[in-house]
């Protein structure tokens, strides 16, 4: 079994989290850090004071879920709380970070195997189907934009050696083994 841990309610903030319904949720989303070393707390404290989002920062980390590079996995934000990691989806989405540079060399097996446990307890959750976990570079308007019928490529999020049919196949595979509690909030 797989714990994620809630760290929710000890993550700096700036200011009360905007609200959002959940049943409006219907994708999953993919992203990694794009920074060397960073982890969980560096990243709610960047996200919370001025950043590429917002001069004033967001309210809240860009991340409802969290996951180490050792596979550690934290849940950040309820589902209710409307986070700012792809502009014109995030009444929609759920994002899932990997502390993850996005280089040539793919995440660590088991970074990359916490997500997919991570994706696919959202997906099941959420009755979702494994093709709404998308990476963040593959939404248009945040990842992607098509300019003259050209898609021009954004974002790499989640890194470019990150597979994104192999993951969606790896979290549809994960859904057919029997129902359990493989992966537990505490």
């Amino acid at each position: 079994m797989r714990w994620i841990h809630d760290i929710s309610r000890v993550l700096p903030t700036n200011g009360p989290p905007q609200r959002r319904d959940p049943s409006a949720i219907d994708t999953v989303v993919l992203h990694c850090t794009a920074m060397v070393g960073w982890n969980v707390w560096e990243t709610a404290r960047y996200h919370t004071g001025p950043n590429h989002i917002s001069e004033d920062g967001c309210p809240t980390i860009a991340y409802a879920y969290f996951v180490e590079k050792d596979g550690l996995a934290y849940r950040c934000l309820d589902d209710d709380v409307r986070a700012w990691h792809v502009g014109p989806w995030n009444d929609r989405a759920v994002g899932v970070c990997m502390a993850y540079e996005a280089c040539d060399e793919p995440p660590p097996d088991e970074q990359l195997n916490a997500a997919v446990d991570v994706c696919t307890s959202l997906v099941r959750r959420l009755g979702l189907s494994p093709d709404r976990v998308l990476g963040h570079r593959e939404l248009e308007g945040t990842g992607f934009a098509v300019e003259d019928g050209e898609v021009v490529l954004m974002k790499e999020c989640p890194g470019r050696s990150v597979d994104m049919e192999d993951f969606r196949h790896r979290v549809e595979d994960a859904l057919a083994r029997p129902a359990g509690h493989e992966v537990e909030v505490a």
